[in-house]
């Protein structure tokens, strides 16, 4: 007959082995410092950031009486679901902070694009010629429509795990996206660069490219920066693999959506060269950051796992004494 461990033991392994809201709590503060002291670090001024932590913080201050509420009736998988649309919400807002504040810091470095066309080269690829050749074929034009349609999967991806019971594979989802951000930026900071019609001196000039140049150009001119939400800015690695194979990761609890969405998500990140948005080697960088992301939430999700079924042990030996 074991007994329970004391109540300092206790709380330390759930501060060593945090559950996964408190993996969430522990992101929100590494965010958050990053946020607060690059943006001071990079010169880089937020309009209305105060407005923005009063809606948040107000949001919580909503949510807390109904989490309080629902822990009280023991309806843990609704209130656990709540809250991973918080932090759904929450991260959603705040990461466009770090994003901007790692393409600052490489203000110094100079962008990379000859190097990635120079790789792209190595591997036998040239983009803006792939992308040329999309434009007049139906397989390119219909993976060229399906670039946008990501944000839309990644909704899917959050929300229809919850709808069916199974939480954790939002909850893999989020903390994949995390890890995926936390090795991600670092790697855009030191390798800064656009896209392929950058790298090719602008000899064709699409839309969805200038769009993008515009934005990380105007974040690495000199001097005060005004933030804006820096949609597109991440070129090496691309997030647009690493988001295309985290939905298909979050959704593969469905056997019935495992192949359409492996399709979709294939056809997704196909969108990344047709459209000439990235070079093949961001495409390849984005499936080791994934990879890698998705191990770490696994391994984190196992620990989590592990640790709860060694507190339900704990319970029911203590009980029975």
């Amino acid at each position: 007959m074991s007994a329970a461990a004391p109540p300092a033991q206790s709380r330390l392994r759930a501060l060593i082995r945090p559950s996964f809201n408190l993996q969430m709590v522990y992101a929100t503060a590494v965010v958050l410092i990053v946020s607060i002291l690059g943006c001071r670090l990079t010169s880089t001024q937020v309009p209305g950031a105060g407005s923005t932590a009063l809606g948040l913080a107000v949001t919580l201050v909503a949510l807390l009486p109904v989490l309080l509420y629902l822990q009280e009736k023991g309806k843990l998988y609704l209130r656990d679901s709540l809250l991973a649309l918080f932090w759904a919400l929450f991260f959603t807002i705040m990461l466009g902070f770090p994003v901007t504040v790692a393409a600052r810091l490489g203000m110094g470095i100079g962008l990379q694009d000859l190097r990635f066309a120079q790789w792209d080269g190595w591997l036998g690829v040239h983009v803006p010629d792939l992308a040329a050749w999309a434009e007049k074929h139906w397989l390119g034009i219909l993976a060229n429509r399906s670039y946008t349609l990501l944000f839309p999967l990644m909704q899917v991806s959050i929300v229809l795990p919850i709808l069916t019971g199974k939480l954790k594979y939002t909850q893999k989802f989020l903390t994949a996206n995390l890890v995926a951000f936390a090795i991600g930026l670092p790697v855009f900071a030191l390798l800064p660069g656009i896209d392929p019609w950058f790298g090719d001196h602008f000899t064709s000039t699409p839309d969805l490219a200038m769009g993008k140049s515009f934005v990380l150009l105007a974040i690495r001119r000199p001097g005060p920066y005004i933030y804006q939400y820096p949609a597109g800015v991440i070129c090496f690695p691309s997030f647009h693999v690493i988001w295309a194979v985290l939905c298909v990761y979050a959704l593969w609890g469905f056997r019935l959506l495992r192949i359409p969405v492996s399709l979709f998500a294939a056809l997704i990140v196909f969108s990344t060269l047709s459209t000439g948005s990235h070079y093949l080697c961001d495409v390849l960088a984005g499936f080791l950051v994934v990879v890698a992301a998705m191990v770490i939430a696994e391994r984190l999700s196992g620990r989590l796992e592990r640790a709860d079924h060694g507190s339900i042990n704990v319970s029911v030996s203590v009980s029975s004494e």
